[in-house]
C-alpha cells in the first residue's frame, strides 16, 4: 500500500519567508542606526540630547573620585541646574555605563537607545503576530524598523526610544492578558502600563484607551465595573506616576515650574495648525501610511483588538490636542505613533497576504522584491543623512571657545540655548532668547518689551558671543545694537564675540 509523501508543515506555511523576512528587517534597521556610530549626537533634536547628555555626565562625575574638583562640582552644578519633567531613567542608565567603561563616551546612550528601540521591535512582532498573524506582522515591522525618520529617533539621547518600547509591551501584556485572565497576568500588564507612563507621563494617551478598549469590549468584564483583575490593573497603571507627580508637585517640588508653555488653547481654532498638524505627519511618519493604517485597523479580526487599535488612534488624537504646540514644532511628539502605524499596515498586509490566489509563493516572492526595495531605499536615504550630518568638528571648536571664555561672564546667540559650549566647553553662559522663544511667548499671551529685556540681559555681563549666525541674522535689531554699540573682542572662524564692558 503506497503512501502520500508528507509535506514539510514549514515550507506549506512559508515560515522560511518570514523567517527570510526578519533577517532583512533586523539587517537593514540595525545597520542604518549603527552607521556613523560615533558621530556627536547632534542630528536629532541637539537641544533635547544635550539636556541628557549634561544630566548624565553630572550623575557620572558626581561619584568620580579622581576628576578634579572644580570639575566635579562643576558637572554636578549642571546636572542639578536641568529642569527634571520626565524620571531621569536613560541618564542614570547612561552614567551607569560610563562608570562601566570609565569615560564618558556618548555611544553608551546612543547604544541603549538602539537596543530600546529593537526591544520594542520584537514586542511589536510578538503583538502584531497576535493581532493579525506572522505574514502581516512582518511587514508591518519593516515600517518601524527601517523608515528614517524613527531610525534617526531610535538613535538620540531621548527616553523616546524606552517609552516607546514600554508603550508597546504594555499593549502586548493586554492582549495577553485578555486572553488569558489569571492574576500573574493581570500583574504584568499593570507593571508594564505602569511602567510605560512613568518613563513619560503623555504615554497614558497611548496605554490607558488600550486598556479601555479591551476591557469594555469584553462582554464578561463589563458585566461588573468591580472586576478585581481590572482594579488591580488600572491601580498598578496609574500609581508610579501618581507617586513621582505628588512628589515632584507637592514634596520636592522639582516639577513646580516646568508646567509653563504646554497647552496652548488658542491653536484648536486656528484651522490652519491642523494642516501643520498633517504636514508634520506628513514629513515624519508619511500621511499615506497614516491613513492606510486607520483603514488597517477596520479588518481586524477580533473585535477587542480591533477597537483597541483605533482606540489608540483616538488617543493620539487627543494627545495632540492637548499638547498642540508641540505636536507641531518637536516632530519627536510623533515618535509613540510609530508603532501602532506599523499594526495597521500590518493588518493591511495580512488582508492582502491572504487574498493571495494559490500556494502564494509567487505572491509572497513579489512583497518579498518590493519590501526589499522600499527597506533599500529608505536604508540609503538615512545613511545619505547620517552621512552628511558630520558634527565631528563641534566639540573641539566649543572647547576652545570655553577656554577662551572661561573667566568671563558671558550673554551668548549659540545653537541649543547654549548647552553646546556648556557640554564641551565646560561653559555655563547665559543665553539670549531666539525669535522662536518670543513667538511661543506671544501666543501664551505674554506681552513683551525686547528692548528693555535685552538692556536688562547685559547687565552685569562682559562678552556677548554669537555662534548662531543665522539667528543673529533673523533679530536684526540686537544685531544693530552690538555693532554700532560695542567693540569686536575676538572675532574667528564660526564665532564673533563683543565686548559688554
Amino acid at each position: 500500500m503506497e503512501t502520500k509523501p508528507r509535506k514539510n508543515k514549514f515550507f506549506q506555511e512559508h515560515r522560511y519567508w518570514v523567517w527570510l523576512m526578519l533577517a532583512l528587517v533586523f539587517f537593514f534597521g540595525l545597520v542604518g542606526r549603527f552607521y556613523d556610530f560615533d558621530d556627536p549626537p547632534l542630528d536629532f533634536h541637539p537641544t533635547r540630547q544635550l539636556h541628557s547628555m549634561l544630566i548624565a555626565r553630572g550623575m557620572y562625575y558626581e561619584g568620580l573620585e579622581d576628576a578634579p574638583p572644580e570639575q566635579r562640582e562643576l558637572a554636578v552644578h549642571q546636572w542639578k541646574s536641568e529642569g527634571q519633567i520626565e524620571p531621569p531613567i536613560m541618564e542614570r542608565l547612561s552614567a551607569w555605563g560610563y562608570r562601566l567603561f570609565g569615560t564618558d563616551d556618548l555611544r553608551i546612550p546612543r547604544f541603549l537607545s538602539i537596543f530600546f528601540w529593537t526591544i520594542g521591535g520584537i514586542g511589536l512582532f510578538y503583538l502584531m503576530r497576535e493581532l493579525v498573524g506572522e505574514k502581516g506582522a512582518v511587514l508591518g515591522l519593516a515600517y518601524y524598523m527601517v523608515l528614517p525618520f524613527p531610525l534617526y529617533a531610535s538613535r538620540s539621547f531621548q527616553p523616546e526610544s524606552l517609552m516607546t518600547a514600554a508603550i508597546i509591551i504594555s499593549w502586548w501584556t493586554m492582549v495577553r492578558w485578555s486572553k488569558n485572565k489569571n492574576w500573574l497576568n493581570a500583574v504584568i500588564a499593570g507593571i508594564t502600563a505602569g511602567l510605560a507612563i512613568y518613563v513619560k507621563s503623555p504615554t497614558v494617551f497611548f496605554v490607558a484607551p488600550a486598556l479601555i478598549a479591551i476591557v469594555v469590549t469584553d462582554q464578561k468584564l463589563i458585566k461588573t465595573l468591580t472586576n478585581r483583575q481590572v482594579l488591580l490593573i488600572a491601580g498598578l497603571t496609574v500609581l508610579p506616576a501618581l507617586i513621582y507627580h505628588i512628589d515632584g508637585m507637592y514634596i520636592s517640588g522639582f516639577l513646580q515650574n516646568q508646567t509653563s508653555f504646554r497647552v496652548f488653547p488658542d491653536l484648536l481654532k486656528d484651522p490652519f495648525h491642523y494642516l501643520q498638524w498633517k504636514d508634520v505627519i506628513n514629513s515624519t511618519l508619511g500621511i499615506e501610511f497614516f491613513l492606510f493604517s486607520i483603514a488597517g485597523a477596520l479588518v481586524i479580526k477580533n473585535k477587542p483588538y480591533r477597537v483597541m487599535v483605533l482606540s489608540i488612534f483616538v488617543g493620539y488624537f487627543l494627545y495632540g490636542m492637548v499638547f498642540s504646540y508641540h505636536i507641531i514644532t518637536h516632530n519627536y511628539y510623533q515618535i509613540p505613533l510609530t508603532p501602532v502605524i506599523g499594526i495597521g499596515l500590518a493588518a493591511c498586509a495580512a488582508v492582502l497576504i491572504e487574498k493571495l490566489p494559490g500556494k502564494k509563493t509567487f505572491g509572497l516572492a513579489v512583497l518579498t522584491g518590493l519590501t526589499f526595495f522600499w527597506m533599500a531605499f529608505n536604508f540609503w536615504d538615512a545613511r545619505m543623512s547620517l552621512k552628511h550630518a558630520r558634527y565631528h568638528d563641534q566639540p573641539g571648536f566649543y572647547a576652545v571657545l570655553g577656554e577662551k571664555l572661561r573667566d568671563y561672564s558671558v550673554i551668548s546667540i549659540t545653537p541649543d540655548y547654549g548647552y553646546r559650549l556648556a557640554y564641551w566647553g565646560w561653559k555655563p553662559t547665559q543665553n539670549w532668547m531666539s525669535m522662536g522663544d518670543f513667538v511661543m511667548r506671544e501666543m501664551a499671551g505674554m506681552d513683551l518689551d525686547k528692548n528693555a529685556l535685552f538692556a536688562e540681559a547685559l547687565e552685569g555681563r562682559e562678552l556677548f558671543l554669537v555662534t548662531d549666525f543665522a539667528e543673529f541674522d533673523r533679530q536684526a535689531d540686537v544685531k544693530e545694537i552690538l555693532l554700532e554699540n560695542y567693540p569686536i573682542f575676538e572675532e574667528g572662524d564660526g564665532f564673533l564675540i563683543f565686548l559688554l564692558r
